[in-house]
């Protein structure tokens, strides 16, 4: 299909990497554990992802990263949610490293990217306001200018992992523009956090008139909006990745049970109705991985903001609409056995429920396309 067309020896080859990184590393039973500690994944597995690399694929080379292209990391993050690995590679490495790599903070990218790439910091983005919109104009934080620097109120909602990161992008937005601001002390924020799902974390990050000094600006009101755009793009991507990964391996394990289970004396692969079901997902699934790596291809080949936002978000939506309804589809195949938290399933169905809102839901993507669109008509 689609993605076979641009595939490459060397995306083969990290495809292969990341399998046998699961195998020795990710077994679901693990997952499963890990799930239920209060971070939600395990400290060692991301030390070792850190270590192959994969925090600084999509990092400049004069920044100590890899420089890679998105093409690979949307076939990292598509192997990644075939395991259905729970480690903040998108929260950690594209949300905040990325910030930072591409910030015009000559001091924090000496200091702390360092640590971000090889695992020792984690961090996450704080941004979203009251409104459930997908871009800068949703800016919760405000910031004021003080004498000692900024100053910033109000609340970031639905910030991953609020409460069991080193260190925080905050966006906020100020008269003059948004800004993005590295903060490793929040002694004087309130953190309200929730277990999600697939048993990682979310929270509401309110700040109370926090000075924050100038040399903690990561980017300033000039280039903060369009940096912040990028950075929640390129992410949306990576979990569009992710989320094609999970419906593959779904429906990959809906197939060898159908192959399997047995009634009235024969498989019950072999009932029409049932095969019917598994094109349909398929059909599915390969719309989503069109959708997926045409936005891939859109960004690599250097096309405008609108452009690129379109195409991400056609791909956040029918990777997220379809991903729900493979899972959905999958546990019907599996009867009873499918609502078991034990049954390796439910990590899928989890994972997805979690990852089709993470970054706006297929809902709130349908509607931007939209928007975009009629624009992008008015302006022809």
């Amino acid at each position: 299909m689609y993605q076979k067309l641009i595939e490459n020896e060397d995306r083969r080859q990290l495809r292969d990497s990341v399998a046998l990184f699961v195998r020795k590393e990710a077994s679901p039973d693990s997952i499963r554990k890990n799930s239920q500690a209060s971070e939600g994944y395990s400290r060692d597995r991301w030390k070792s992802m850190a270590e192959l690399g994969w925090t600084g694929l999509l990092i400049p080379e004069e920044a100590a990263g890899l420089g890679l292209c998105l093409g690979e990391v949307a076939a990292l993050h598509e192997e990644i949610g075939r395991a259905s690995i729970r480690e903040p590679l998108v929260v950690t490495a594209l949300l905040a490293a990325r910030a930072v790599a591409l910030g015009h903070n000559d001091r924090l990218r000496t200091e702390k990217l360092p640590g971000i790439i090889s695992g020792n910091l984690t961090a996450t983005l704080a941004w979203l306001g009251e409104s459930t919109g997908l871009d800068t104009t949703n800016v919760g934080p405000v910031a004021v200018r003080s004498d000692s620097g900024w100053q910033i109120s109000g609340t970031a909602r639905y910030v991953p992992l609020a409460n069991s990161v080193d260190a925080y992008i905050v966006a906020a937005r100020s008269s003059d523009g948004i800004l993005l601001f590295f903060l490793d002390d929040l002694t004087h924020v309130s953190i309200d956090s929730a277990a999600l799902s697939d048993g990682t974390s979310q929270g509401n990050l309110t700040f109370d008139g926090l000075t924050v000094p100038p040399e903690s600006v990561i980017a300033d009101p000039e280039h903060g909006s369009s940096l912040l755009d990028d950075l929640l793009d390129i992410a949306r991507v990576a979990v569009s990745a992710e989320l094609l990964g999970n419906m593959q391996q779904v429906l990959d394990m809906s197939l060898t049970y159908l192959r399997q289970r047995e009634q009235f004396g024969r498989s019950i692969g072999s009932f029409q109705v049932l095969q019917h079901k598994a094109v349909d997902l398929y059909i599915q699934i390969e719309l989503a991985r069109t959708a997926l790596w045409r936005a891939v291809e859109t960004i690599e080949a250097g096309a405008d903001p609108n452009a690129r936002a379109m195409t991400v978000s056609a791909a956040k939506w029918r990777c997220s609409e379809a991903g729900l309804s493979v899972v959905q589809q999958g546990i019907q195949f599996h009867g009873a056995i499918g609502y078991t938290d034990e049954y390796d399933l439910s990590l899928y169905v989890h994972r997805t429920i979690v990852l089709a809102t993470f970054l706006g839901n297929a809902r709130a993507h349908r509607a931007r396309y939209a928007k975009l669109f009629i624009s992008s008509e008015g302006k022809s």
